[in-house]
């Protein structure tokens, strides 16, 4: 019987890991993702040995023999590290590295997703070269970590090769493809200087970036750079570059916030509310913010980046972020609200702003930084269809039917924006019968006339009755009523005849001056442009 606040030692328990941990990572890493873990293992040699010289990264995928080969000249590991090539946990990243590797589990985990059979060949300068190998019977022995290695025919020096065989992935063109573009954007801070050079199938890797900016006066891109100091004195170097796309892709999604740690790519284009995507900042994802980008570069040691563990996307409560975070919403709102106010005019405002200077900001402290130093936001024009409804709101209060002809119009002017090759026909047919029912609605309720539902059916079977009665209580113009007929024509040609007429955007602008003029005519609505 022990006393309170007393203790025995019994026994210990081992805490050596279970090969299960291998197993349980396969679902997590795609190729992209296991073939940057390759990647990025080869430039950390390089960078750990000072970055003397150019280094090539192969990448082999045979689809046919369903293999695949990464090779590297960066330097090899040396035979004293052969055991970061397997071990969990195990790295030859020192402190203070400018580099990406650093948790000692990704280029493991890596492989063991991509393959069932692996061996790993590597030569350190000039000395031995050496393999390891190692597959699933062995993953799935809890008896022994020990794995042999073998020296073997010499690879050139400072070499490494990882061969993957009996692939747990599939490889096809698309996925070949697919890898090629994910490795430029990721590597291309490392590829643009020619020092590094990255081979898919022989062929070259061309950088990819996302500083496609515009400069509208008073929005100029901006580029802030200050730094971070973490509680244990690490510190992080950090560039912000914001601004206003040159273009706009909301379909692709290439807008947001991107994260380069050390010069690597490892989040693209967020549009999370943890970056301000969200009501009441920046507002949720949507093709008017699609200008706003917002790059972040961040150097420093490994360990103090930001990065999940297979450097595919942000920690979001890791402390660097988190210093960050606050002002960093604060610069993406302050974008994605200019870049609000000026949709539809973004040819205009934006586009055409071709060249300019990137203002350059200092920020002392990131966490209690506040400001973006943009000018105001200007202010955003009000939509076609809220200016009409504000416009006819007191109208529409003693003639509630007249509601669903400003909005006619209203729904002609969006499908006319619209990239649609017929929308000219469908806008003609909106308007033609938005006409008719204003034709009706008058008889109806504004002639001081009754007509029952019976002379209503037969009067709109023919067109020219509808007009012969409406001319005893409105008059219109002989030209107006002539285009109205021609229009109509069109319209019907268009539903009756086999030939299709074609309807021009002249035609378009014409027959809704008509239908406008007439509107305001037998009902007082008004039509302003913004």
């Amino acid at each position: 019987m022990l006393g309170v606040g007393m203790k025995r030692l019994v026994d210990t328990v081992s805490a050596v890991p279970s090969k299960r941990v291998y197993q349980s990572i396969i679902a997590d890493y795609d190729l992209n993702k296991s073939i940057c873990e390759l990647v990025d293992n080869g430039l950390d040699v390089w960078v750990r040995g000072g970055r003397k010289g150019a280094v090539t990264i192969k990448v082999i995928l045979n689809e046919d023999q369903k293999t695949i080969c990464v090779e590297d000249d960066a330097g090899g590991v040396a035979e004293k590290e052969l055991s970061v090539i397997v071990g969990p946990g195990q790295t030859g990243s020192a402190s203070g590295d400018e580099i990406i590797g650093f948790f000692g589990v990704g280029t493991k985990r890596a492989m063991v997703a991509l393959a069932q059979d692996i061996k790993v060949t590597t030569r350190f300068g000039s000395g031995p070269t050496f393999r390891i190998e190692f597959d699933d019977p062995w993953i799935d022995d809890e008896t022994t970590w020990d794995l042999p290695y073998y020296e073997v025919d010499p690879l050139p020096k400072g070499t490494t090769r990882v061969d993957l065989q009996k692939l747990r992935v599939a490889i096809n063109e698309d996925a070949i493809d697919g890898l090629k573009l994910h490795l430029g954007a990721t590597y291309g801070k490392f590829l643009k200087d020619g020092q590094v050079t990255i081979r898919v199938n022989n062929d070259p890797i061309g950088p990819e970036f996302f500083d496609n900016w515009a400069y509208p006066p008073n929005y100029l891109p901006h580029r802030y750079h200050g730094q971070i100091q973490a509680d244990d004195g690490t510190v992080i170097k950090v560039e912000v570059l914001a601004g206003l796309s040159n273009e706009s892709s909301p379909a692709s999604g290439e807008y947001g916030v991107y994260f380069y740690g050390n010069d690597r790519l490892f989040a693209r284009g967020l549009k999370t509310f943890d970056v301000g995507f969200t009501k009441g900042l920046a507002g949720l994802p949507h093709p008017k913010v699609s200008l706003t980008k917002i790059i972040v570069s961040l150097h420093g040691e490994a360990g103090a980046m930001p990065w999940n563990s297979s450097k595919s996307d942000i920690s979001t409560k890791h402390p660097v972020f988190v210093a960050l975070q606050g002002w960093l919403v604060t610069v993406v709102k302050d974008y994605a609200t200019v870049s609000r106010a000026w949709q539809g005019e973004w040819q205009d405002q934006v586009f055409r702003h071709k060249t300019g200077k990137i203002v350059d900001i200092p920020i002392d402290d990131f966490p209690t930084a506040k400001k973006s130093y943009l000018a105001p936001a200007p202010k955003s024009r009000p939509r076609y269809g809220d200016v009409v409804t504000q416009s006819n709101a007191k109208l529409v209060k003693t003639k509630p039917w007249v509601r669903g002809l400003y909005e006619g119009v209203i729904a002609a002017d969006l499908i006319g924006k619209q990239k649609l090759e017929q929308k000219n026909r469908i806008v003609l047919i909106l308007l033609d019968s938005t006409l008719e029912i204003a034709f009706k609605e008058y008889l109806v309720n504004d002639s001081g006339a009754h007509y029952s539902d019976g002379q209503l059916l037969t009067m709109f079977k023919q067109r020219h009755l509808v007009q012969s009665e409406i001319k005893k209580y409105v008059n219109l113009s002989a030209a107006t009523w002539s285009k109205i007929g021609h229009y109509y024509n069109l319209r019907c040609d268009l539903v009756h005849k086999r030939a299709s007429a074609g309807i021009s955007d002249k035609d378009i602008a014409a027959y809704r001056e008509v239908v406008e003029a007439v509107l305001k005519k037998l009902y007082k609505l008004k039509f302003e442009k913004t």
